[in-house]
C-alpha cells in the first residue's frame, strides 16, 4: 500500500424548548459585537451559546464565533454566508466571501458568517497526535483484506478523536448546524433568512429550507451538494467532477506557454500521471484542489513541470481540518457497505476515473463511524418557501452540475441558473452570474427560467 497523506468563551443565553418546536424566541437576547478587524476588513465578532444537543435545549451549550462586515450604506438587513467545507471557518473566510457580493449588496446588507460547531473558534474537534499520525500513514486499500484493516484503523482513529473532543463530536451534523443558523438569524432580528451558501454551504441552506421552510428569505445556493446522496454517491460525483476538471485543464494547455503537458494527449497525460498518484496519495489529494479553479491552473503547470523533471517535493502537513470534515460528512452521508462491496466499486471507479477514482472510492471512512448518521438522504422540496436560486456550473470541478439540476427540480420554488464553463462556485468569478445573483438579493427578482450565463 502507499502512504496516504491527509486529504481532503460561552455567552449566557436563555434557551427554551421553543427553539426546537419553532415557537419564536424571547426578544431579550442580544449579541455583543466587538471589533475584530481582519486585514483591511472592519469585521465585528461576537460569541453565541447554542444547545450542544437541540433535543435537550436546557442542557450543555457550545459557543459559536460569529462575525459580520457591517453594511456600508443604508442597511436593509443581513445576508448570512457559508464558504463551504465542511471543516472551513466562516469567520476567517468572511473577507474573501464578502468580495463576491457587488457594491450595492455590500452597501445594503451586513454580510455575516460563523464558524460552524466543531470548526475554527467554535469548540474545534481534535484528535490525539498519535491517532492522527497512524491515520495519516494509512494507504489506499487495494484488496478486501487491506480494506478491513483500513476500517479497523479509521474506526480506532475516530473513537480516539471522539474521546478527546468530548460530547460535541456527536452533534456536528448539518441538521444541527441549520438549527444553529436559525438561532443566529433570530438574534440578529432578521424575520427571514437571507443566505448565500457555496459548495457545502448549499447543504446547510437546503437543510435549513427543509426544517424552516417559512423562514426562508432570499437564498442563493451555488455549486450544490445533492441532498439525496449517501457517501457512495457523494464520492462518485466528486471523482467524476475532478476527472472532468483534469480533462478541461489538459484541453487548455495550448493556451498557456508554461503548461508541461502540451506535448501529450489527455490519454497520454493520464497514463503518465496515474502511476505517480498511486505512489504518492498526497498528490492525489492535492491535485483536485488545484484543479478546482482555472485561475490556479498555472500553479498546477508548475507542480506537474516539477514532476516531469523529477524535482517535486511534498508540500508538508495538511491544515488540520480533516476530523471536522469527516465528522460532518459521516453524520450527513450514511454508508453501510461491506468491505467487499467498497473494493468492487473502487475497482470500477479506477477504470472509469483513472486519476482519482481509486483513491476517492477506496478511502471512504464512514462505514465504521462511531456515531450513527443524523440525516436520511431525501429529496428536499421546501414546499411553501420563498424562491430559492440554485446555481450550477456545467463543468463544476467538485460538485457536478447534475446535482444542481436535481436540487432545483426538487425544490417547489427552485430556480436554476446555469453557468457554462469550468470551475467551482460562479458567484464572484462569472460576471453574468454575479450580476443576476446581486439583483436577486437586492430586489428578489429571479433570472428568467432557463437562463444560461456564458463562460466568463
Amino acid at each position: 500500500m502507499i502512504r496516504q497523506g491527509k486529504l481532503i468563551a460561552v455567552a449566557a443565553v436563555a434557551v427554551s424548548l421553543a427553539a426546537v418546536t419553532g415557537i419564536a424566541y424571547a426578544q431579550s437576547d442580544s449579541l455583543r459585537w466587538e471589533p475584530c478587524p481582519d486585514g483591511g476588513a472592519p469585521l465585528e465578532c461576537a460569541s453565541v451559546a447554542v444547545p450542544m444537543d437541540w433535543r435537550q435545549p436546557g442542557g450543555p451549550t457550545v459557543a459559536l464565533k460569529v462575525a459580520r462586515l457591517p453594511a456600508t450604506g443604508k442597511r436593509m438587513g443581513a445576508v448570512f454566508a457559508n464558504p463551504g467545507g465542511p471543516g472551513k471557518s466562516g469567520v476567517r473566510s468572511l473577507p474573501a466571501m464578502a468580495r463576491k457580493f457587488g457594491a450595492e449588496v455590500r452597501e445594503s446588507y451586513d454580510i455575516v458568517s460563523w464558524d460552524p460547531r466543531g470548526v475554527g473558534d467554535s469548540a474545534p474537534l481534535s484528535c490525539p497526535p498519535a491517532a492522527d499520525a497512524e491515520f495519516a500513514r494509512l494507504g489506499v486499500p487495494d484488496s478486501v483484506a487491506e480494506r478491513v484493516r483500513y476500517e479497523h484503523v479509521t474506526a480506532r482513529w475516530a473513537r480516539d478523536c471522539r474521546a478527546q473532543s468530548g460530547p460535541l463530536f456527536d452533534h456536528v451534523d448539518t441538521l444541527t448546524n441549520a438549527r444553529d443558523l436559525d438561532r443566529l438569524r433570530e438574534l440578529l432580528g432578521e424575520p427571514k433568512l437571507n443566505y448565500a451558501g457555496f459548495s457545502y454551504g448549499s447543504r446547510i441552506g437546503l437543510f435549513y429550507a427543509d426544517l424552516f421552510t417559512g423562514r426562508v428569505g432570499r437564498m442563493v445556493l451555488d455549486s450544490v451538494v445533492d441532498p439525496t446522496s449517501d457517501e457512495a454517491d457523494f464520492v462518485a460525483g466528486q471523482a467524476r467532477a475532478a476527472e472532468q476538471a483534469f480533462t478541461d485543464y489538459q484541453a487548455s494547455c495550448s493556451s498557456r506557454a508554461g503548461c508541461p503537458l502540451s506535448d501529450m494527449t489527455v490519454k497520454q497525460a493520464r497514463a503518465w500521471l496515474a502511476p505517480l498518484l498511486r505512489q504518492d496519495a498526497e498528490l492525489n489529494g492535492l491535485l483536485p484542489n488545484i484543479l478546482r479553479q482555472p485561475a490556479t491552473w498555472p500553479s498546477l503547470d508548475e507542480l506537474l513541470g516539477e514532476l516531469r523533471a523529477g524535482e517535486y517535493q511534498p508540500g508538508g502537513e495538511a491544515d488540520g481540518s480533516e476530523v471536522a470534515t469527516h465528522a460532518v460528512n459521516c453524520l450527513d452521508l450514511p454508508d453501510h457497505r461491506a468491505p467487499a462491496q467498497i473494493m468492487a466499486e473502487a475497482r470500477r471507479a479506477a477504470t472509469r476515473y483513472p486519476l482519482f477514482g481509486r483513491m476517492m472510492a477506496g478511502s471512504v471512512v464512514c462505514t465504521e463511524w462511531p456515531v450513527p448518521p443524523a440525516y436520511h438522504p431525501h429529496r428536499i422540496t421546501a414546499r411553501g418557501s420563498s424562491p430559492i436560486l440554485v446555481v450550477g456550473t456545467t463543468h463544476d470541478t467538485a460538485t457536478p452540475y447534475e446535482w444542481a439540476v436535481s436540487a432545483a427540480r426538487s425544490l417547489t420554488a427552485g430556480r436554476l441558473l446555469t453557468v457554462r464553463g469550468t470551475g467551482h462556485v460562479a458567484y464572484g468569478t462569472n460576471a453574468c452570474a454575479t450580476g443576476l445573483l446581486d439583483r436577486y438579493l437586492m430586489t428578489g427578482a429571479l433570472p428568467a427560467a432557463g437562463t444560461v450565463c456564458p463562460s466568463a
